[in-house]
């Protein structure tokens, strides 16, 4: 058996967040997409697009400055370690958004990649359902469905050797299994009969 809620796996998504509060006794400030802890660690508008970023480290913060044409950034004493950058979180991420804006996400990608730090791409929700990964890993997946024929859905997102996922049924359709679930709840062929009489189902 296994027992979990939606709430309880939503507050482990708080790992970082939830940490501070813990450890501190302080509630959790608002950071968008930023990391409580790191920064800069999140997503920037560029020319054309938007890309994530997690410099994680120092040394990956100077790569970054680097990378982006102030390396003067890395002597700043506001920006040098981790811990002043999280105090002047304001100045940092203006400062790499000002830097960012100037060419597209794709090209900042190819050019921090090769300066090692992490980064990818914002897709929108066509995109990543496009995206080779998620064709290659069956995340979209087409099934025949009564009421609209060829209907496209997501597919599973984990895989198991023995047991192997596929879509078996489409959603229901409306009503679809109103009598099915009446009867299980006790309900005999005729009351349900009265109650679609009566416009009730």
């Amino acid at each position: 058996m296994v027992d979990l809620s939606l709430f309880e796996t939503g507050l482990t998504l708080l790992a970082n967040v939830a940490s501070n509060h813990l450890a501190s006794g302080r509630d959790a400030g608002r950071f968008g997409n930023g990391h409580p802890n790191i920064v800069p660690y999140r997503s920037y508008a560029t020319r054309a697009g938007a890309l994530a970023l997690a410099v994680g480290n120092d040394a990956q913060f100077a790569r970054l400055a680097a990378a982006v044409a102030h390396p003067e950034w890395a002597a700043d004493p506001r920006l040098a370690t981790n811990a002043a950058r999280v105090v002047n979180r304001e100045v940092v991420d203006r400062l790499v958004q000002e830097a960012l804006a100037g060419e597209s996400a794709e090209a900042w990608i190819a050019r921090l990649r090769a300066a090692g730090l992490p980064c990818g791409r914002v897709s929108t929700v066509a995109e990543a359902l496009a995206d080779p990964q998620a064709l290659a890993r069956a995340m979209v997946e087409t099934i025949d469905h009564p009421a609209v024929g060829p209907f496209r859905a997501l597919g599973f997102p984990f895989t198991m050797a023995g047991t192997p996922t596929r879509l078996r049924r489409p959603p229901p359709t409306l009503g679809q299994h109103t009598e099915e679930i009446l009867g299980e709840l006790g309900l005999e062929s005729a009351e349900i009969a009265q109650l679609r009489g009566d416009g009730a189902i």
